[in-house]
């Protein structure tokens, strides 16, 4: 079931998000409710179709604002939004929930500006994947607003993450998403686009556990 997939992903971003805030891997407790309610709120937001899923939907709002109001009413708020905006669907959406997980995570270890800079390079390289999509569809007959947002990711996630202090692992490990995104950019301008979905997974992925090793290391 997908939805649970994401809704696993989704608790591991707010433990994650919990940890870049407090600089510890040792979650507080309302982090672990945090993780609960985002894992539920997803799970309603992304079953499809009816039967099992209405009750998925149900029981996704349901356990999700138990756990968000454990933790506080902004949680509350922003897991619900968040659930409505996977449930729309809306184009583009995806850009600003990516990181919402680790924003979700700071908020829970009472840290939330903490959480900025996470939530906004995951929403920057989920951008680029959406353009990047959108090309390879032939839904965009111009790539070159991904190859620029591409390019630009590599200095943004240097620059921002050492003005705040983000410690040496994080820019080694960083050093593969930030390639792995030149690449990227570079078939996009050769017209070439197998291959750039993996890339940019890999890319996320490098650059959570870096944001991670940055801060508790």
């Amino acid at each position: 079931m997908p939805e649970l997939l994401v809704g696993a992903l989704c608790a591991l971003g707010v433990l994650a998000g919990a940890a870049i805030a407090q600089g510890r891997l040792a979650p507080p407790a309302l982090a672990l409710w945090a993780a609960v309610a985002a894992a539920a709120f997803s799970v309603a937001g992304t079953a499809p179709g009816r039967g099992r899923a209405d009750f998925l939907v149900f029981a996704g709002v349901v356990v999700g604002a138990a756990a968000a109001m454990l933790v506080s009413g902004t949680a509350l708020a922003v897991g619900l939004a968040a659930a409505g905006a996977l449930a729309v669907r809306a184009r583009f959406a995806d850009a600003l929930l990516a990181g919402l997980p680790l924003m979700y995570g700071a908020l829970a270890a009472g840290r939330p500006a903490a959480g900025i800079i996470p939530w906004t390079l995951a929403g920057w390289l989920q951008l680029v994947r959406a353009l990047v999509d959108d090309v390879a569809a032939r839904r965009a007959s111009r790539p070159w607003l991904a190859v620029a947002l591409a390019i630009g990711f590599v200095p943004v996630s240097l620059v921002v993450p050492a003005r705040a202090g983000y410690g040496a692992p994080y820019f080694l490990i960083a050093l593969f998403a930030q390639l792995a995104v030149l690449v990227v950019a570079t078939r996009l301008i050769v017209g070439r686009t197998d291959g750039l979905g993996v890339l940019l997974t890999g890319a996320m992925v490098a650059g959570f556990a870096a944001l991670v090793a940055g801060r508790v290391a």
